[in-house]
């Protein structure tokens, strides 16, 4: 009997790009997930996935560039955070996702949080693209998304490996994406860097047009580089990315212990920073490899 299967797409910026390889992966193993959900950048594949977008998304994705990447970034001063989304949103609507969740042939959750409570929200009605962007919305980096009058963050701040979901809505087997695989160790290294990042200096030019004189001034003087008898101090990037790379390994690691799937595939992309996008082919390949890896495991199970 062909057990029903659930596909948990995990957190990881733009090293969740690995996911759109896992799914080529699985499509060539004659392998189709029953439902799909996913947190954070796995939702916004997911929701490719199940919106029949993937191949738009894949094109979108192989095509960016550094130049590219920043200039989907809209700068803003309110709204809780540095960038406002909607490029993110125009972008899911190009490629096709401007349906509803409910409507999909293939059923789909998106995991967000509740900002106020801090529960876990599963999305699984409602336009799909607003459940998406609230999944990706980053604390701090993208502005929050009300959605029936709750205001949602990323959801993996609560479940970077969504697997709850998919138990709860009853498949046999569960396949879990963890595109973090090996930044357990030392999330930062003095004199780290990633080529291809924008300096924050060109975020500073762009917010700076939108604030006055002196309160310009005030906040160059805290970017400049000043002296300091602390060699290599880490950058902004750097900063948020071994941030969220601890806080997610922490809360996965706890997650996957007390709810472990039949099928972790790990994708090995640490010396990817979570906001190169323009790196997805890297990703994408590598996403594709680590499922292969594993072909034989899964279609025992999906045998049994």
């Amino acid at each position: 009997m062909t057990a029903k299967l659930g596909l948990a797409l995990g957190t990881g910026g733009a090293r969740g790009w690995c996911h759109i390889g896992v799914l080529r992966a699985l499509d060539e193993m004659g392998v189709r997930p029953d439902v799909v959900a996913g947190s954070s950048m796995g939702a916004l594949v997911g929701a490719a996935y199940a919106g029949g977008a993937l191949d738009a998304l894949e094109d979108w994705a192989r095509a960016l560039t550094p130049r590219r990447v920043w200039s989907l970034i809209d700068m803003r001063l309110t709204g809780g955070g540095l960038v406002g989304g909607t490029s993110i949103a125009k972008m899911l609507e190009e490629i096709g996702l401007d349906c509803r969740i409910e409507d999909l042939s293939l059923p789909f959750i998106a995991v967000a949080a509740d900002l106020s409570s801090g529960q876990e929200v599963w999305l699984q009605e409602g336009p799909l693209a607003s459940a998406t962007r609230a999944s990706v919305a980053i604390p701090g980096i993208l502005s929050p998304v009300c959605i029936d009058g709750r205001w949602l963050i990323d959801g993996g701040v609560v479940n970077p490996v969504p697997i709850t979901p998919l138990t709860a809505a009853g498949v046999r087997v569960v396949v879990a994406v963890n595109p973090n695989a090996a930044t357990g160790g030392l999330f930062w290294t003095p004199g780290q860097d990633w080529p291809g990042l924008p300096d924050f200096s060109e975020m500073v030019d762009q917010v700076s047009e939108k604030l006055p004189d002196a309160l310009t001034q005030f906040w160059r003087s805290g970017t400049n580089e000043a002296p300091s008898k602390d060699p290599n101090p880490p950058s902004y990037t750097a900063l948020i990315n071994a941030t969220i790379d601890m806080m997610s390994d922490q809360i996965r690691r706890a997650r996957l212990a007390a709810d472990a799937p039949h099928v972790l595939i790990s994708a090995r992309l640490a010396h990817m920073n979570i906001m190169q996008f323009h790196l997805a082919s890297q990703a994408i390949d590598e996403g594709y490899r680590a499922t292969m890896a594993q072909a034989d495991w899964i279609d025992t199970l999906m045998s049994s």
